[in-house]
């Protein structure tokens, strides 16, 4: 059986990410790409920071992404990823946080004062001021794609 977020091949899982961005680039003030940072050999940090939407209803919205992709070079001419960690967030400028994805914390940053929600895949919504916070399930959290789609519809 397949996943949802299941390990690819390294380019074609990067991209995606740059194919779903051009995808939304006539949504976006000035189009973006992302930052590739190689931490280690299999480690690598995806992150497109500081994107300005103009959404379906005209309003303006910050998106910052950020990717923790794990890299297995048992194959050295096909390297497969997968992300390991993630956070998606989106805030209004003026206003402040709308919508946030987050992975679970890392067992090293787990601690017994941890909240509950670091423990899981969830996401935090903020309605009319109030922080509401809902867990998602280890393979339903969404695709960059799905969560773009979800800012421009919803704000």
């Amino acid at each position: 059986m397949s996943l949802k977020h299941d390990w690819a091949s390294l380019q074609t899982y990067l991209n995606a990410h740059e194919r779903v961005l051009n995808t939304f680039a006539k949504f976006m003030i000035q189009p973006r790409s992302y930052k590739l940072t190689q931490i280690t050999a299999n480690y690598l940090l995806l992150e497109c920071t500081d994107i300005q939407f103009t959404t379906y209803a005209g309003n303006k919205v910050r998106v910052d992404i950020t990717k923790d992709v794990e890299i297995v070079d048992s194959n050295p001419k096909r390297l497969k990823a997968l992300t390991s960690g993630y956070s998606y967030n989106a805030n209004k400028p003026g206003v402040g946080n709308l919508l946030r994805y987050d992975s679970p914390d890392s067992p090293a940053q787990l601690s017994p004062k941890s909240p509950a929600h670091h423990y899981h895949h969830h996401k935090h919504e903020w309605v009319d001021g109030e922080e509401q916070i809902t867990h998602i399930g280890d393979d339903d959290w969404p695709h960059v794609d799905e969560f773009i789609r979800e800012v421009l519809s919803d704000f």
